[in-house]
This record gives structure tokens, C-alpha cells and sequence, in this order.
């Protein structure tokens, strides 16, 4: 039998790695839009979640108490991050989406000071810069500008906003852990955003829909329910700067799987620029103690 610490390390791993596949299955469901998506893995992933809790008789954990409207606003964030973040992927790449998605531990060293009263360090601003830098590369602007891509330039946007959105997430989220569990957090936010796009239920055909079934089945039971599951669980035995550097694991898999299954090209730009983002969450993470959840 594993030790407790290895276990917990291992599912926290086990977990970043199916969040790393959700760029995957976004970019094989076929015309479907991206509300119907989130409507659909949600409501597949908190159907998985809540038979979860009531077998192991956690039913209780989800009872809602102080700080609503701050669950609220974790839901209205989570939304935000979720159509950012898919249009992202359709529109660029997995690989340039994930990377972009990966600047939220920045965002939140810089409004830390505002929203938390958590001060910048020097080790701060470096990761700062080391981050710029490394959106830059990735975006890589000059090409942008000379394809006239507009669609690409507005999916690179959003991949930047749905970094802004993570972080405002994780901060949300800081605030509220001393009233509700990382997993209540992670349930309720669920099902705030499933009611935001609950009017995209009803966007697409049956056929549609059945074409795509298999799929979502396996987007709301993977990298929703499972990694959920798994990750929350895993965090009950792993420092939360332990598992901040361990999450790193959901854009280095993503961009594999992406080369892997999609086929999609990695330049050399993507690497070195993705590389300064990774190394920056990690010294965020490592001396900044910054947690996320996906």
C-alpha cells in the first residue's frame, strides 16, 4: 500500500494531467458552440460529482453557509474562464491557449496586494517579467499582425482573458476556504455556471448532440468529475505550494497531447515562451504559495 504522502502526490499529478486533456476534447467536439459544450460537461461532470458525495455520505459539505455571494462570483468567474479559455482553444491552439491560460498565478501576484493584502517581492516581479516575456514569444505578434488573422488575434486575447479570469478565481476562491471546502467550492461554481448556460441546452439538434455524446460523457467524467475528485483529495495530503508546482503538469500534458492526438505544430517560439510562463508559475508557486483549482 502506498504511503499517504505518495498517494496524495500522485492523485494531485494524475489530476493535472486530465485537466490537461480538456483542450482535447473541446477541439473534437464538431458543431457544437462553446456554451453547449460547457453546458454539457458540466452537467454530465456535477451529475458524476454529486453520486460521488452521496455515496461516501459527504452530501453535508455542500450545504451552503456564510460568503453566498462570493460562491456567486467564483460561478460568474468560472464561467468567464471556461469560454475564454475554449474559444481560445478553437481559434489558436491548445497548446498557445493552455500557455496563456497559465498566466493567472501572475495576475494574482500583482492584485494579491489590492485584493489580499499579500505584499510583491523582488522573486515576484522577476517571475513578472520572465511571464511577459514569455507571452510575447508565444503570441508572437509580428506574425499576427502580417497573417490578419482576426479571428487567431481575438482567440489570443482571450486566452490572455481567461488568465485574468483564472486568477480572479484562485483569489475568490483564497477567500473563501476558510468557510467551505476546496471540493464545495469546486461543486457549487459547477452549478452557478451550468445555470448561466443553461439557455444553450437547447442551441443544438438531438443529432448533434448524439454525434457528439461520447465525448462529452467523457469531458464531464475525466477531466471534470475525476480530476475534481482526485485533486481536492490529493491536496488533504500535499502542501498547497507542492501542489500549485505539481498542477504545472495540465499545460506541459496538454501540449503534448495536442502534438500527439491533434497534430498540431510546436514552434520553437511556443516552447521557449511557454517554458518562461511554466518558470514563472513555478517560482510564484514555489515561493509565493499561490493555490489554484481548475
Amino acid at each position: 500500500m502506498l504511503p499517504t504522502h505518495l498517494k496524495g502526490h500522485l492523485q494531485v499529478a494524475s489530476a493535472s494531467i486530465l485537466f490537461g486533456t480538456i483542450g482535447i476534447f473541446v477541439s473534437l467536439v464538431s458543431q457544437m458552440p462553446i456554451g453547449s459544450i460547457i453546458f454539457y460537461r458540466l452537467l454530465f461532470g456535477i451529475t458524476a460529482i454529486t453520486l460521488f458525495f452521496a455515496c461516501c455520505g459527504r452530501l453535508d459539505e455542500l450545504r451552503l453557509k456564510e460568503k453566498k455571494q462570493y460562491l456567486l462570483l467564483l460561478g460568474i468567474f468560472q464561467a468567464g474562464t471556461m469560454l475564454s479559455y475554449f474559444f481560445s482553444v478553437i481559434h489558436t491552439t491548445v497548446s498557445i491557449a493552455v500557455l496563456l491560460l497559465y498566466t493567472a498565478p501572475i495576475y494574482v501576484t500583482l492584485f494579491s496586494p489590492l485584493t489580499l493584502k499579500e505584499p510583491i517581492t523582488r522573486r515576484s516581479l522577476s517571475a513578472l517579467m520572465l511571464s511577459l516575456a514569455g507571452v510575447i514569444l508565444v503570441i508572437e505578434p509580428g506574425a499576427v499582425f502580417q497573417n490578419m488573422d482576426r479571428m487567431y488575434a481575438i482567440g489570443l486575447w482571450c486566452g490572455l482573458i481567461s488568465g485574468l479570469l483564472y486568477s480572479c478565481m484562485i483569489m475568490t476562491s483564497r477567500y473563501l476556504k476558510g468557510y467551505y471546502t476546496g471540493t464545495a467550492q469546486a461543486a457549487w461554481a459547477i452549478v452557478i455556471t451550468l445555470v448561466i448556460f443553461l439557455p444553450y441546452s437547447t442551441a443544438i439538434s438531438g443529432g448533434v448532440l448524439l454525434e457528439n455524446l461520447y465525448l462529452l460523457i467523457a469531458l464531464g467524467l475525466l477531466p471534470t468529475a475525476a480530476s475534481l475528485t482526485l485533486y481536492f483529495g490529493g491536496l488533504a495530503y500535499v502542501r498547497a505550494q507542492n501542489a500549485s508546482i505539481i498542477s504545472l503538469l495540465e499545460p506541459i500534458s496538454a501540449v503534448v497531447f495536442a502534438a500527439i492526438i491533434l497534430s498540431q505544430p510546436i514552434t520553437t517560439t511556443v516552447l521557449v515562451g511557454g517554458g518562461l510562463i511554466l518558470l514563472s508559475a513555478l517560482i510564484v508557486s514555489k515561493y509565493g504559495a499561490v493555490e489554484a483549482c481548475a
